[in-house]
């Protein structure tokens, strides 16, 4: 990926065959976001929320346990408006409904909710990608898009 024609407020897409034969549909980077050609508009959006600062977030923990607590006011603050969520629903099961949740397999259905606010999850922490996961609130709602996307 190569930036050096942008104007440098541009989000540049570079739509690929494969990602280097890994199971990832996109990949976000300072020159560039390449998204997989035969991925739809679920993985650009995400992709593009990268860029304007929001992580992602994890159903399970780095050994896959998956999140089984109830879904509660301190859960999602931002968005809990008195009993929106039905009080069977499970954390995980709301983390599955939003775009920023990652690894997604096959079979199960995309989410494209965006939060107002921070949601509790497993995710990588200050820094990103290359630390363990920690459960905490994980910034992938509107309140936390820091910057407008583009290449740099």
């Amino acid at each position: 990926m190569d930036s050096t024609n942008s104007m440098g407020n541009a989000v540049e897409l570079y739509f690929v065959r494969t990602l280097d034969g890994k199971a990832a549909a996109g990949v976000r980077r300072p020159k560039g976001i390449a998204i997989v050609s035969e991925t739809g508009g679920r993985t650009i959006a995400h992709e593009v929320l990268h860029d304007c600062g929001l992580e992602d977030i994890y159903i399970a923990d780095d050994q896959g346990n998956p999140l089984l607590e109830l879904v509660a006011e301190q859960s999602i603050p931002a968005d809990w408006g008195g009993g929106y969520y039905n009080p069977w629903v499970l954390q995980h099961g709301l983390i599955k409904r939003l775009i920023m949740r990652s690894f997604l397999t096959s079979q199960e259905d995309v989410g494209t909710d965006l939060p107002s606010g921070d949601v509790r999850g497993w995710h990588h922490g200050p820094g990103g990608g290359g630390t363990s996961l920690i459960l905490g609130p994980a910034k992938v709602g509107q309140s936390s898009i820091i910057r407008t996307p583009g290449s740099y």
